[in-house]
């Protein structure tokens, strides 16, 4: 099973389902669920040659993205299909058509009543076709990330797992990009000092180098502003900045303003960024803090199980020294 925010991290991001739990007023809080945001993350099956119609969710909790709450398995057929796919088990069908709690999958206490929760406020028509859809585009996204895969490519492509010795920038940018680099750099660095700390301005200047590092000469064209703005907009939003929850946080309006940009052209450009360098959200290497890099890595276990790097990690399933680099 591979994450959807692995392959189409925009969509992901932008249409995840959550449940949104308040507290009544002069109700004294019970044993249940404590009020928050809880987000159902989905998982779908990478075998091309498997037909199986059906989504893996892991509920996390916004106030404890570490944890998984609960592991559900959910269909968006009506049983005929399921029955004639899984024959050796009369009750299946129904349990992936009403959803039901992996059983391969550790859960939690609060599990049976995520499930509830998602049956009768989640799990509708409307939220059937949003599967659905989401299925064929994950699928659409393998088949074309396969026609285009070469040796070469792959190669490309790949992030390597350990980091590479430092270089002089003149051996990592090219000649023709390096004052281009330096121009837009410098910007960053003053919009850093006054809105960010020393690591997210780090981050900035990292994607900055990535972009300049291509051979094409895309960097070369445009305003140095807009490029600042869309940079540092991708990793505001790949590092919950605009969460007023978070230590450090910005607005839109914050990062526009001081680059004298525009709105809609650099949300378009920032999306155009995180396209063009297939980035993770909220778990690249290089450019979001640790703690995201810890609760938003998934890893494989080596019995098949799909967990959050910080939850495999605390159940002991890796080596102290591993770090969240490696990726579904």
């Amino acid at each position: 099973m591979i994450a959807l925010h692995a392959l189409l991290p925009e969509l992901a991001q932008r249409e995840v389902r959550c449940l949104h739990l308040g507290v009544a007023p002069g109700v004294p809080p019970g044993s249940g669920l404590p009020a928050g945001e809880y987000a159902f993350v989905e998982f779908y099956c990478e075998d091309l040659n498997c037909d199986c119609r059906r989504v893996f969710l892991q509920v996390i909790a916004r106030h404890r993205a570490d944890l998984v709450l609960a592991c559900i398995n959910c269909g968006w057929e009506d049983e005929t299909f399921y029955r004639q796919s899984l024959p050796w088990n009369p009750e299946a069908p129904r349990q992936v058509v009403q959803g039901s709690l992996d059983p391969m999958n550790p859960q939690s206490g609060h599990s049976e009543e995520l499930l509830e929760l998602f049956q009768t406020q989640v799990l509708g028509e409307s939220y059937r076709l949003h599967l659905r859809r989401h299925y064929q585009l994950f699928r659409d996204e393998l088949r074309r990330r396969a026609s285009s895969a070469s040796p070469e490519s792959a190669g490309a492509n790949e992030l390597p797992n350990r980091p590479c010795p430092p270089r002089p920038v003149a051996q990592r940018i090219p000649v023709a990009h390096q004052a281009r680099f330096a121009e837009v750099a410098a910007i960053v660095e003053q919009f850093g000092q006054s809105h960010l700390d020393a690591e997210l301005t780090g981050f900035v200047i990292e994607l900055w180098r990535r972009l300049c590092r291509r051979e094409a000469a895309d960097c070369l064209r445009g305003k140095a502003s807009v490029w600042a703005a869309a940079v540092t907009h991708v990793i505001a939003r790949m590092n919950f900045l605009f969460d007023r929850n978070q230590p450090v946080h910005l607005t839109f309006d914050t990062i526009c303003g001081f680059y004298q940009t525009n709105k809609t052209t650099i949300g378009s450009k920032a999306t155009e960024i995180e396209r063009l360098l297939r980035l993770r959200q909220h778990s690249e290497p290089g450019l979001c803090r640790q703690e995201w890099l810890e609760s938003f890595t998934m890893v494989r276990l080596s019995n098949g199980m799909v967990l959050p790097w910080k939850s495999a990690q605390k159940m002991g399933c890796l080596q102290p020294e591993a770090k969240p680099d490696s990726f579904l």
